[in-house]
Order: structure tokens, then sequence, then C-alpha cells
């Protein structure tokens, strides 16, 4: 893959005065350099997808590998979003565990859930959001980290302001 690094950060330098971050879509195993592409990049990025490589390439990854090391950085964050869009098996989609707990493990300050609704293109059965929430807690055991992902990381990241 190829990102258009020259127009990604004139894009990023216009919109870094109004505290906006960018996000992406991409396929991380496509971008084995990714941590060295992005590096000094003028705003924060949001990965969608868990990175949105097919589960079947593994954590080794080279690609994941790199939005590890990015996500260590406190500069990207990764969207536990779409297990359903890896996936080679059927909810709860296990192949996906293995890339939700590296994500984890890596940074979990840097980590936000997110349904994924309206579900566009999706192939196969409708996912249910309820059911793809209940899988947080084999992601995430532990309720404090928990809250972490779905209350305090996206207050940061979106600047909420909490109750």
């Amino acid at each position: 893959g190829v990102l258009p690094l020259s127009q990604l950060r004139a894009l990023a330098e216009r919109v870094a005065p109004l505290g906006w971050h960018m996000e992406f879509l991409l396929h991380v195993h496509e971008f084995p350099r990714l941590d060295q592409q992005l590096a000094g990049f003028p705003v924060e990025v949001v990965f969608g997808h868990l990175g949105y490589l097919p589960t079947r390439l593994g954590t080794g990854d080279s690609g994941f590998q790199a939005l590890l090391r990015l996500l260590q950085g406190g500069r990207a964050w990764v969207k536990l979003t779409g297990p359903y869009r890896l996936s080679d098996t059927r909810l709860p989609y296990a192949d996906v565990n293995p890339f939700a707990h590296a994500l984890m493990a890596a940074a979990p300050q840097q980590i936000v859930w997110g349904s994924d609704w309206p579900h566009v293109m999706v192939k196969g059965a409708m996912p249910n959001d309820g059911d793809l929430l209940d899988l947080l807690s084999s992601w995430i055991p532990d309720p404090s980290i928990r809250h972490q992902v779905l209350v305090s990381n996206p207050e940061r990241l979106y600047s909420f302001q909490s109750g």
C-alpha cells in the first residue's frame, strides 16, 4: 500500500490548530513501516477495526507490530470495532481475541470501543450491537480497564466532559 504522506501531512497541519485528529481506515498489514511513516505526524491518528487486517496473518504481522509501536508512542489510537470484518469465524470471533489482547497489552490508554453501526457493506449476517458489546468481557476482563476504554479514553480523545 501507498500512503499519500505529503497530502496527509498538509491536511494534518491545517486541522492541528483546531485540536482535531485524523482517522484512518486502512489495512495495517499493507504498511509494515507505518510507525516510521507517521513519525512526527502533526496530529494524533486513530485506526479503526483493530488495524483492519485478516486474522489469519497473526499478531506477529509486521504492520500490526508497527501499529503497536505507534500506540505505545501515545500519538495513535485504535478502535475496537468491526471484529466481523477481520474474522474468518462467526460470533464470538475467537480469532480476533489475540489482536484485541495485544492492543490492550501494548497501550490500554490508547484504545476506544465502537459498535461500527450501521454496519455498512456487511456481506454476511447483520451483527447485533449487544453481542458486539458483550465481546468486551473477553477482550478486557478487568472492569476498571473496560471503564477506561469505554469512558476515560473517549473523554480524552474527543475532549468530552463526563457528567
